[in-house]
């Protein structure tokens, strides 16, 4: 599944419950580099006169008990005139990044690398890491173009590290390039699926995490997509649904729908999710829905029988529930009747759904996309759930991948959801630990 590119929706920021490690300064990996003199790249070093004369004595030193590097440092520069050859320059770059580190002076330390790196005489099984070395040293004095440079051409001459892509994604949000940042993460993505991999939960988390807290909804909502089809937990499922409901311009219809996947995945967590459902489903429309939802919530301690409107949707959705039972068998035959309209068909569907019946509501949802004044995205959506009802989650997820225009991500979640149901995995209930 490739990552789309979208435009974004701006609204106001929302807390987010999936928590992404912060990136800050790095430690930088270890490595020994090659004594004063020593054999490189398996031929013999060749070092100028000059340089043997000023340099020797500083490499002496520096082999001896308790070096003083300061004063060595001070040394060392002077004898950089001396620096003739490719071999002098690797070597004097080395002590440079060994007095560094021994002083705690990371440009000291970065100049010494760039150095070695220049030179052309770093030996071809060490050149990975160094490479990483420079990247890491130029992350940490907030060079942050350079350090991508390095960290990227690191990765591409093989050098592993698990920290490396996040390092390179960082580099972007520094530069508040996050477009950019979201961009590469979706490229990892595609690679990663493209290989027939699962996209890494970490990269997935971290892109959603970057495009919410940026107000980069879309983003944020194809990410969202992604963790729940890969990684499907209930903080993950809240987390996606949540940017729908804070960005999308939804009627009451598709927010229900969109609130009915909510509640099916099992993420109701606060009062809001209970009222806005109860809300978007209005007991004159769907009393049987809206009954068993107040319910759930004053059942879970969400919702208080005493709050008017909590007492009021209970009140009124146990008394008009019985008379629209009642009447299924009347609306299901209006439905079908030769000349009526898609709307009555989706009315009826609608009632039957209310009550759980997913297979009578199906028959009537199919029923309505036969006839010319369909609100077909509606249709399918409805037609969609209504086969999950039934556990036909491979019809399901054909039906919601039909579904265009504004309710298209809706319908995306659920597509997700049938997918892996469909498959047989039972998915996650708690977020996996940050």
């Amino acid at each position: 599944m490739a990552i789309r590119t979208f435009s974004s929706r701006k609204a106001s920021k929302l807390a987010i419950a999936a928590a992404v490690m912060s990136v800050g300064a790095f430690g930088v990996t270890a490595f020994d580099a090659p004594a004063f003199a020593q054999k490189q790249n398996e031929q013999k070093p060749e070092f100028s006169e000059g340089f043997i004369e000023n340099f020797g004595p500083i490499d002496t030193a520096l082999k001896g008990e308790n070096p003083d590097y300061a004063a060595l440092l001070t040394q060392t520069r002077a004898a950089k005139d001396s620096v003739q050859t490719a071999d002098d320059r690797f070597v004097y770059g080395s002590t440079l990044e060994k007095i560094g580190a021994k002083m705690s002076d990371p440009a000291l330390r970065r100049e010494g690398m760039e150095m070695m790196l220049e030179s052309g005489k770093v030996p071809a099984d060490a050149l990975p890491q160094y490479t990483y070395i420079a990247g890491q040293l130029a992350f940490n004095m907030d060079d942050y173009i350079v350090a991508r440079e390095r960290i990227q051409e690191a990765l591409a001459l093989g050098y592993e590290d698990p920290q490396a892509e996040r390092l390179i994604a960082a580099t972007y949000s520094r530069t508040d390039d996050v477009a950019g940042g979201l961009a590469y993460y979706a490229q990892q993505v595609n690679d990663q699926v493209k290989a027939g991999e699962n996209p890494s939960e970490d990269v997935l988390r971290s892109a959603f995490q970057i495009a919410a807290d940026n107000d980069m909804a879309d983003d944020a909502a194809a990410f969202g997509t992604l963790l729940v089809k890969y990684y499907p937990n209930d903080v993950y499922w809240a987390n996606a649904i949540a940017i729908e409901r804070n960005y999308g311009n939804y009627t009451d219809g598709e927010l229900l729908d969109l609130l009915r996947l909510l509640r099916e995945v099992g993420a109701m967590r606060n009062a809001r999710d209970y009222t806005d459902y109860i809300d978007a489903a209005d007991y004159q429309r769907l009393p049987g829905e809206v009954e068993a939802v107040a319910q759930e919530g004053v059942n879970a301690g969400l919702l208080n029988t005493g709050d008017t409107f909590v007492k009021e949707a209970l009140r009124e959705s146990k008394s008009r529930a019985p008379g629209l039972r009642a009447d299924l068998a009347g609306l299901e035959r209006d439905a079908k009747a030769s000349g009526a309209s898609a709307s009555l068909a989706m009315a009826a569907g609608n009632s039957f759904l209310n009550f759980e019946d997913g297979a009578k509501a199906a028959e009537l949802y199919e029923l309505a996309l036969t006839r010319p004044d369909v609100d077909r995205n509606a249709a399918l959506t409805r037609l969609g759930i209504a086969q999950v009802h039934t556990g036909d989650y491979a019809a399901a997820k054909a039906t919601f991948d039909k579904v265009e225009g504004n309710r298209a991500s809706i319908a995306s979640l659920w597509a997700a959801y049938a997918a892996r149901q469909a498959s047989g995995e039972a998915p996650a209930t708690t977020a996996a630990a940050s």
